[in-house]
């Protein structure tokens, strides 16, 4: 089994991680000192947003890996495996483009969940997504270290299985 890396964060995803992030950990905190105090504000704040944090910490790919027949992409909340001979097309994307969020993490911490209608994102780094399409017409974006390597290595388990 190889393992793959997920790529760093980029420029922009880290910026929009650093603004969100301080918001999401300062207003709980300053809404303790709102004059009157107001409790109701405060706790469900602390509890929302923290979850928030932890949430889109979650949906980070830990771990990316590819053995003889699937590929593995696994973070806090569970694994997604995808089985090479399903695989129809990998190709690697550079440009960033437009894309339409439609249920997920968008910024923090990467890019997680649903862009796109259909398209499954686990993206860290807008500028080395891989993008593998499979036979059902489904999508999956990730973000390995190493895209041109990871591109290679499953062409050539596609090519063995074939």
């Amino acid at each position: 089994m190889k393992e793959f890396s997920t790529a760093k964060m980029d420029g922009r995803t880290k910026t929009i991680t650093i603004i969100v992030l301080l918001f999401l950990i300062v207003f709980p905190i300053a809404s303790l000192f709102f004059i009157p105090p107001k409790p109701a504000v405060s706790i469900p704040s602390f509890i929302l947003l923290y979850g928030v944090i932890f949430i889109s910490y979650g949906f980070i790919p830990k771990r990316i890996a590819v053995s003889d027949d699937q590929i593995l992409i696994k973070n806090l909340f569970g694994s997604v495996i995808i089985n090479i001979n399903e695989i129809e097309t990998i190709d690697k994307i550079e440009k960033t483009g437009l894309n339409l969020r439609t249920f997920g993490v968008g910024g923090v911490f990467g890019y997680f969940g649903y862009f796109n209608g259909r398209d499954v994102w686990y993206v860290t780094n807008i500028h080395k997504k891989v993008k593998i399409t499979v036979d059902s017409g489904k999508i999956y974006m990730i973000s390995p270290e190493n895209p041109a390597d990871f591109e290679n290595v499953i062409s050539q388990r596609k090519e063995a299985l074939d």
